[in-house]
């Protein structure tokens, strides 16, 4: 029997991650899919993405009517309602088998509880994890607990998985999606990637991407003066900057990268999409901000990465990664280390935590072969304190 699958993407970031289990599912004749596009997807502020999914040839993409022009918690908040009803509506009209969803935005906690109040199971990549500094932490176990099927990334996820009360039955360690991207993804050459970008990429370069911090007790991060200025005391890098996700505060951070966008060695690119994002990384001196991606992508470039702030704490890191307050001395003490040449030889042997790919064929082969209903009903199962 054919299984109609859906996903939903509502970030660029998310997008990358799902790219290849969404190609791999379109591609295979054991499933029908139905890609739910919402958010920052359909949003010309932060770069109207959808456009990446359309080029990328992803099929049968539904648009998810929800994000409010406001970014502020109230904006953020009644987009989260408007969602659930646009989720509900796009949901019903499908005959879906299951939907699969990734990760701890608000998008997909309002896409998990209109799967959950339809009777249609739920698959749940990149649960069981922590991040202390964003309520993106809420947020992903709330999924975990209206998920009925988890694919958490390593087995210390999965036991977090079973200590909120799931069954171990429902749980399969699939590895990073992020991963398995780099193992597998097409990169473009340098000189197609300058092309598309349209400048050079000579020198040391510096990835940055610097999120707000959703915790009111870690407000001030959201101050970027203290990495302005360490940007400005370090010109002999080249700083590629990509905008903040759709969260409340991030058009405020927008507005300071603004304020640096005229200097000769700052490039600033909305959005760079899945493809030229990780042909970018493969050539950066280092990975500067507090996405996820310095944590968990950039080890498996052997590339360093200055993860400012609180956003990602509680997630297991590398040897790679340089914890750093949002402090100018400190930021550029980072930067100088990262370019060091003795320190970026020292990375050469380094282990990613987080796996070494096979994320998305693992996935396919688990929705395959499972008995999706046969998840439906839930019940709390309660684990030996000690396991």
């Amino acid at each position: 029997m054919i299984k109609t699958i859906g996903i939903v993407t509502g970030t660029r970031a998310e997008y990358g991650l799902l790219s290849r289990t969404i190609s791999l599912l379109q591609n295979d004749k054991r499933f029908n899919t139905r890609v739910f596009a919402c958010g920052a997807h359909l949003s010309p502020e932060f770069g109207h993405t959808i456009t990446e999914l359309e080029d990328n040839g992803v099929d049968n993409i539904i648009s998810v009517e929800m994000l409010l022009s406001s970014s502020s918690r109230v904006g953020i908040a009644k987009s989260v309602g408007l969602a659930i009803m646009s989720f509900a509506d796009a949901f019903s009209r499908e005959k879906l088998d299951a939907i699969l969803v990734l990760g701890d935005r608000y998008e997909i906690l309002a896409a998990a509880q209109a799967a959950m109040f339809l009777d249609i199971p739920l698959v749940h990549m990149h649960g069981g994890e922590v991040t202390e500094g964003a309520f993106d932490d809420a947020i992903r176990h709330s999924i975990t607990k209206m998920a009925n099927i988890h694919f958490p990334a390593t087995k210390d996820f999965a036991k977090r998985i079973r200590q909120l009360g799931e069954s171990e039955k429902s749980i399969f360690v699939v590895g990073s999606p992020g991963v398995d991207n780099i193992v597998n993804a097409t990169r473009l050459t340098k000189c197609k990637l300058e092309e598309s970008l349209g400048f050079n990429l000579d020198g040391l370069i510096a990835l940055v991407t610097y999120h707000p911090v959703t915790k009111t007790r870690n407000s001030s991060e959201n101050d970027i003066e203290p990495l302005l200025k360490a940007i400005k005391n370090n010109p002999q890098v080249t700083y590629v900057i990509t905008y903040p996700n759709a969260d409340g505060g991030g058009n405020d951070i927008i507005k300071q990268w603004q304020t640096i966008a005229h200097l000769n060695n700052v490039q600033i690119v909305p959005s760079l999409g899945f493809r030229r994002y990780l042909s970018l990384m493969e050539l950066v001196a280092c990975v500067i901000g507090n996405s996820s991606s310095g944590i968990i992508e950039a080890p498996s470039f052997h590339v360093g990465a200055i993860n400012i702030g609180t956003r990602q704490y509680g997630r297991p890191r590398a040897e790679s990664v340089i914890d750093v307050d949002m402090d100018e001395n400190i930021i550029s003490t980072a930067i100088a280390k990262c370019c060091n040449d003795a320190f970026r030889l020292s990375l050469k042997n380094i282990q990613n935590p987080y796996g070494l790919g096979g994320t998305a064929d693992a996935v396919i082969n688990l929705l395959a072969k499972l008995d999706l209903s046969s998840f439906n009903i839930k019940t709390f199962t309660d684990h030996d304190i000690d396991e």
